[in-house]
């Protein structure tokens, strides 16, 4: 019975901590463009959407980086049709950002330039 408390205490903690709704993604919480859950589920299965949309980066880039995924690091290569919904998405929704002053944060596993 003890060990019953104790698991739903854990519950009711876990449920209540701060940050634990906001943690959970969702598509809707993407910019809404066409691709938008196409490109979730292509990118979430791996890593979070906070990661892809810190990156800002042009049609190229996001080509390139679509390559890096597949090659380097098992994502399914998408078909022609999949691939051109998954681009125009990413170019749309996460552009390039205006550079941060002093250089900004350069994301270590992005192609490089």
């Amino acid at each position: 019975m003890s060990l019953l408390l104790a698991a739903a205490a854990v519950g009711v903690v876990l449920a209540s901590s701060p940050g634990r709704a906001q943690s959970e993604e969702t598509p809707e919480s993407l910019p809404d463009f066409p691709g938008r859950e196409e490109t979730f589920g292509y990118c979430i299965g791996c890593h979070s959407m906070k990661v892809v949309g810190r990156q800002g980066m042009d049609r190229p880039r996001w080509d390139e980086t679509l390559t890096w995924m597949t090659e380097k690091h098992n994502m399914p290569p998408p078909d022609a049709e999949m691939r051109k919904v998954l681009l125009d998405y990413l170019a749309q929704a996460f552009p390039p950002a205006a550079p941060a002053q002093g250089g900004g944060f350069v994301v270590p596993f992005a192609p490089q330039q």
